[in-house]
């Protein structure tokens, strides 16, 4: 019996074969390595809240400490005064002299020239109240007008203004007027009138009035002396 030699396959499938055994070899190396290494290590950080916010851990927000701010001194602050005190004039009582006694009156610290005047002169035609001083103006003498001009004060009173008295009462009088309506501004001029008349001689033993009268004016043709005070 003749024997048959084995047919060998075709170069091309044993080729082929050999592709696809490497191939498998290759993946299964690759899987097989992949196994056996070790994985690359990955950081987890745990996660915080600063106000709401995510922060990797390690991370610390910035803070500063707190500013102190000093308290502001404390300053005292006048309180504005509610009245201001003016002077009014009255006559001293301790002999027959004219000597003139200042007096002081309170005034609503916001009181115009004009109430200002008006209050002072409403005090002088009542009269004093206190002991040690007197008046030479008359009880019935009443205040009819009172206005401050460019030219200075303008004083319209009552007639009875020119009764009674001797010369020292007229003097001191007529002093009592000057010297208040200039308690604003002592070297003011004066006008004064009766019932609207220019006031030029007062009393039955004609004194002679200047218009305008002054304080200075007093000194000179009266010799009244300002008071001390």
């Amino acid at each position: 019996m003749e024997s048959k030699t084995p047919r060998r396959p075709p170069l091309s499938i044993v080729i082929g074969l050999v592709a696809i055994v490497l191939s498998a070899g290759s993946a299964a190396a690759w899987f097989t390595w992949r196994s056996i290494s070790p994985s690359q290590p990955i950081a987890d950080f745990p996660e915080i809240e600063i106000d709401g916010e995510p922060l990797p851990e390690g991370f610390e927000a910035p803070t500063s400490d707190p500013i102190e701010v000093p308290d502001l001194p404390e300053t005292d602050i006048a309180a504005e005064p509610s009245t201001q005190s003016r002077t009014l004039y009255w006559l001293s009582a301790e002999d027959d002299a004219v000597a003139l006694n200042p007096a002081m009156i309170e005034l609503p610290a916001d009181a115009s020239s004009t109430d200002t005047l008006e209050v002072a002169f409403s005090n002088l035609m009542s009269g004093p109240d206190g002991e040690g001083v007197a008046t030479g103006i008359p009880e019935q003498t009443e205040l009819l007008a009172l206005k401050i001009e460019n030219d200075g004060i303008h004083v319209d009173l009552s007639e009875d203004f020119t009764f009674g008295g001797g010369s020292a009462s007229m003097i001191g009088r007529l002093a009592q007027v000057v010297y208040t309506a200039t308690t604003l501004e002592p070297d003011a001029s004066v006008w004064i009138s009766v019932e609207g008349e220019p006031l030029e001689v007062l009393g039955g033993e004609g004194l002679l009035v200047r218009q305008p009268m002054t304080r200075d004016a007093l000194t000179e043709d009266f010799d009244i002396e300002a008071p001390s005070n």
